[in-house]
């Protein structure tokens, strides 16, 4: 299976990007689908705060950099 193929690793929120980033390599064929979504029932825990989105940040570009 071509998911098995490309070993994804991230549990986190660098997941989205290291599968793109690691099908690019492999020659996969992607695409994004669009989704509806509804509005949140309280504050996000993620982008509710300063230190969630910085960490979340970070998360994504170290995500990056490890597999360029």
């Amino acid at each position: 299976d071509k998911l098995l193929k490309i070993d994804m690793q991230d549990k986190t929120y660098g997941w989205t990007v290291e599968m793109q980033l690691k099908a690019a390599k492999h020659k996969l064929k992607f695409c994004e689908i669009p989704v509806s979504y509804r509005k949140r029932i309280g504050v996000s825990k993620i982008t509710g705060t300063v230190k969630g989105t910085v960490l979340a940040g970070y998360k994504i570009i170290t995500t990056i950099f490890k597999y360029l």
